[in-house]
């Protein structure tokens, strides 16, 4: 038997039918497929054929060239589930995350990384075995295969034992848990933020990792016992079978311990804030909608009076100018609300022409500011109450201005965001956008393929208006923030099992702005959409249910770009909270807040299964902080499970099959 018969023999491993190459697009069916391979090139050395001093007989090559034309197609079949699963990637990435931390995790982060590198290097070592056979010496061949089914520790059948042992310690109250649920107990929110991966899709990247280098070792040893079949350094049936069973157990029990692991595993993903924040970046803000307005009380009346303080006016508007005073540098165009009185004299700092502010901040004489006081660049202005006729105190009220619709920002679309459910496209994406004055959602889309595949695409235009546009009606293509309908509802929403998430939208239920998401069923196996099946849901809950939705409570709000950490996710299913008016003392009430987080959302590598998102703030106590979209990748545990490879490789002896022990 020659070193180029050997090599083609060893290498049929990995020789997967077109078959494969075309529909195995996870470890399952890949396992399934190897597993068949390895039936079927039992089968073929084990069938009756001669040989006689090493002479290549016709059927020998015959067998060559059959087997070389499957071979074509290995590479490709490897590679192509390896870009998907992306081979060590979640660990690599955790491991950048834990760099310095020195604990037990990190060791086994680094254990683990480092064998599954050497089961990698074996199998590229493999590869370059197929690209050179004809070059190759037939006893590099035969250590190649003795090393991968040798019982020293440092071999391939050890290397799989470890790393089956991380994954199932064989001794639990002595080795502790299992590395997947290290990992979900460790996990910090800006890790999952940087990465962009929910712990349920980290951990199933990792289950896939796992069993593809599980199928990597089992293919090699397999096809190595064949080779040595071949040199005549024994039969090996039984061991064929051995190795064939312990597969079996290893795949089974990872099987399990992944899918407990993933039932615990959140699915959540979210962005947390930027490194730094960046206005039409990363963060829009609704504009005039309640903002910090000082007015004196003569201007807040038809009769021009005095005779009120400022509580009076509870909801009014400006009725002119009084000569000479702070209201010929400014004005309020729509409802002036909840004045009150701080003090008689201020200085006032103006905001630039073009900010979204008024003021930069007040100071009053009594020694109270708000805002941050400082320089101002367009030069402070002193602002004074005065006696009308020496007898009634026309006093500056601090007051809230909701301006009108034309100057602020401060409108959310109501229009859908669907994927292409009839080209079998799905939602990969979520986030909210500004263009012009009308906030939108924005998805983006992929192409959903068999068992769970997406083949990422692009986000969808926005279909964009202006609200002054002829035929654009409020309630029906945009909602309006009033000081009356300010609340939006935090909501998580997901879809039903054998579900995914294909579409978006905002509606109105009272003077709540309302999300919705809409799912569509789908076969998982062959990746088709149920597109006439498709159903919006939604938490329809109100405040005057019998378990009414909650408040989320903005107390004394900054803005929240100033906060010097982190805003972590504060909100709950369920919940709403209302557009207010920043702190007066933090920010003389001149922001609108919470902001709004405009960063894509979409998970690592461009495209996950997806099969719910939602409405969340950001934010902490003191801070107005972010509304955020957030999503829900795909359960993936119904879909984990272990296939055993045949269980009928048979010896068969025939007085055709001429194998001396030593075939030098």
């Amino acid at each position: 038997m020659t070193a180029r018969v050997c090599a083609i023999l060893l290498l049929a491993a990995f020789a997967i039918t077109d078959a494969l190459v075309d529909e195995a697009v996870d470890v399952i069916k890949l396992g399934i497929e190897v597993g068949e391979e390895v039936l079927n090139s039992w089968d073929v050395i084990s069938k009756p054929f001669n040989m006689s001093g090493g002479v290549e007989l016709p059927v020998i090559r015959r067998k060559q060239r059959q087997i070389l034309a499957r071979l074509a197609q290995v590479t490709r079949a490897i590679n192509k589930l390896e870009s998907n699963i992306d081979e060590n990637g979640a660990v690599l990435m955790l491991l950048a995350k834990r760099i310095g931390r020195g604990n037990s995790l990190e060791l086994k982060l680094h254990e683990m990384s480092d064998l599954l590198s050497r089961v990698a290097s074996a199998d590229q070592k493999m590869r370059e075995y197929t690209k050179n056979q004809r070059e190759l010496e037939r006893r590099t061949l035969e250590d190649f295969a003795e090393w991968c089914v040798s019982h020293d520790s440092s071999a391939l059948p050890g290397l799989m034992e470890r790393v089956y042992a991380m994954i199932v310690p064989p001794h639990k109250h002595l080795l502790g848990q299992t590395i997947l649920q290290n990992i979900l107990d460790d996990l910090q929110e800006d890790q999952l933020c940087d990465m962009q991966m929910s712990p349920h899709q980290l951990i199933y990247d990792m289950y896939n990792t796992i069993s593809l280098t599980e199928i990597k070792g089992y293919a090699m040893m397999q096809f190595s016992w064949m080779l040595l079949r071949i040199y005549g350094k024994g039969n090996f049936t039984q061991e064929a079978n051995l190795t064939r069973v312990r597969y079996a157990e290893r795949t089974s029990r990872i099987a399990s311990a992944a899918k407990s692991t993933l039932a615990m595993a959140k699915r959540d993903l979210y962005k947390c804030d930027p490194k730094e924040h960046k206005l039409g970046v990363t963060y829009e803000e609704v504009t005039k909608l309640l903002q910090g307005y000082i007015e004196n009380e003569v201007n807040l009346n038809t009769e021009k009076t005095c005779t009120e303080n400022c509580a009076y006016y509870t909801l009014t508007e400006r009725h002119g100018c009084f000569e000479g005073e702070y209201c010929e540098r400014q004005s309020c165009k729509g409802r002036i609300i909840d004045c009150q009185y701080i003090d008689s004299d201020m200085w006032v700092c103006p905001a630039g022409r073009n900010s979204p502010r008024r003021y930069e901040w007040i100071e009053y004489e009594n020694g109270r500011t708000f805002g941050q006081a400082g320089t101002c660049s367009r030069g402070k202005t002193k602002v004074d109450s005065w006696w009308k006729w020496n007898l009634l105190h026309c006093s500056y009220c601090f007051c809230l201005c909701e301006d009108d619709i034309q100057s602020s920002e401060r409108t959310f679309s109501l229009r859908e965001a669907l994927a292409e459910i009839e080209r079998n496209k799905v939602v990969t994406g979520l986030r909210l956008v500004k263009h012009g004055r009308v906030f939108h959602l924005q998805i983006s889309e992929g192409f959903l393929g068999e068992r769970g595949t997406i083949t990422p695409g692009s986000w969808v235009p926005l279909q964009k208006f202006d609200i002054s546009e002829p035929g654009i009606r409020e309630g029906e293509d945009y909602h309006k923030l009033t000081y009356e309908r300010r609340a939006i509802d935090l909501d998580e929403l997901d879809s039903p099992t054998g579900h995914i998430l294909t579409g978006v939208r905002f509606r109105m239920i009272g003077a709540h702005l309302h999300f919705e998401i809409r799912s569509t069923p789908f076969n998982y196996t062959t990746g088709r959409l149920s597109s006439d099946r498709s159903q919006w849901i939604s938490n329809d809950n109100t405040e005057g249910a019998e378990t009414p939705r909650s408040r989320l409570a903005l107390l004394r709000p900054d803005v929240p770009t100033r906060s010097a950490a982190p805003l972590p996710v504060d909100s709950r299913h369920d919940q709403y909270v209302e557009f207010v008016n920043s702190d007066f003392d933090a920010d003389a009430a001149q922001s609108t807040v919470p902001f709004v987080d405009v960063q894509p959302l979409e998970p690592m590598r461009g495209a996950a299964l997806l099969s719910g998102a939602g409405i969340i703030h950001r934010g902490a106590r003191g801070y107005g902080g972010f509304i955020a979209p957030k999503l829900f990748t795909y359960d993936y545990s119904r879909h984990v499970r272990a296939q055993p490879p045949p269980d009928n490789i048979q010896e068969e002896e025939s007085p055709d099959v001429n194998l001396p022990l030593n075939n030098f």
